[in-house]
């Protein structure tokens, strides 16, 4: 119960701490982040040293104008709808507006060292996601969708764990959840295509994007192929915390 409490005043703390937006991981490689735009927040963007980095923003975006506060510490290459990134200093730290055809983003940036470029704080990429932008988010690493997963069959739920904790926005928080142990359903209500991300959630508290899929037979159910202890759902600033009761290593 401990563990809970902790976990769920840490996630539901960061809607109001950060409101300084920092990268989360996407997948198995950390380097590869996603960040959630919102238009109130500010973006925290952390550069290597004698390394480059990319912004990647919308498919459709136009930059059309790049201001920093200190233009000889960071190295700025604008390319289609990203943008290469390097700091030039080993402690350059300043500000940035980048403003598109779509949209305006406000980065603090801040340079860093490391000796190793597998270090897991590094950061090769970092792209956004737009809750509002439904086509945008399913066509990248949001959804994979596969005629093969269909919702499962309730017909015997000794079967499931349904032992699970749900707490924060009601708005984006799965009505059901359980697990067969070995995937993850989650039944939202009809307006699942909303949700900006699915996380996995570690025992540091370390966020990691989960690809899902759509049931073939409902549309409103998502499925993880995997079962976890800890999972955050996030849209913009709404975030819901999910923990499993009954997880195990099965």
């Amino acid at each position: 119960m401990q563990q809970l409490i902790i976990f769920c005043t840490f996630i539901l703390l960061t809607l109001d701490v950060l409101a300084l937006t920092v990268s989360r991981p996407l997948g198995r490689d950390p380097r590869l982040r996603v960040m959630t735009y919102n238009p109130d927040d500010v973006f925290k963007f952390t550069g290597y040293y004698g390394y480059q980095a990319s912004i990647e923003l919308a498919r459709d975006e136009e930059i059309v104008s790049i201001s920093m506060g200190d233009t000889t510490s960071w190295q700025i290459v604008p390319a289609g709808h990203r943008i290469f990134i390097k700091p030039m200093e080993p402690d350059a730290t300043t500000n940035m507006t980048l403003i598109t055809n779509k949209r305006t983003y406000f980065f603090e940036l801040y340079a860093a060292e490391t000796l190793d470029m597998r270090d897991p704080e590094m950061v090769f990429n970092v792209k956004f996601l737009y809750p509002d932008d439904e086509n945008d988010n399913m066509s990248g690493h949001m959804q994979t969708f596969s005629a093969s997963f269909a919702s499962p069959d309730l017909t015997h739920p000794e079967k499931y764990n349904f032992n699970y904790y749900i707490s924060g926005s009601e708005e984006i928080a799965p009505i059901k959840i359980f697990d067969d142990g070995e995937f993850t359903y989650l039944q939202f209500r009809d307006k699942n295509a909303e949700i900006s991300g699915i996380f996995a959630v570690d025992d540091s508290l370390r966020e990691s994007l989960v690809n899902y899929h759509l049931a073939q037979d409902n549309p409103n159910m998502v499925i993880l192929e995997q079962v976890f202890p800890k999972l955050a759902i996030r849209k913009g600033k709404k975030v819901t915390c999910v923990f499993n009761q009954s997880f195990k290593a099965y």
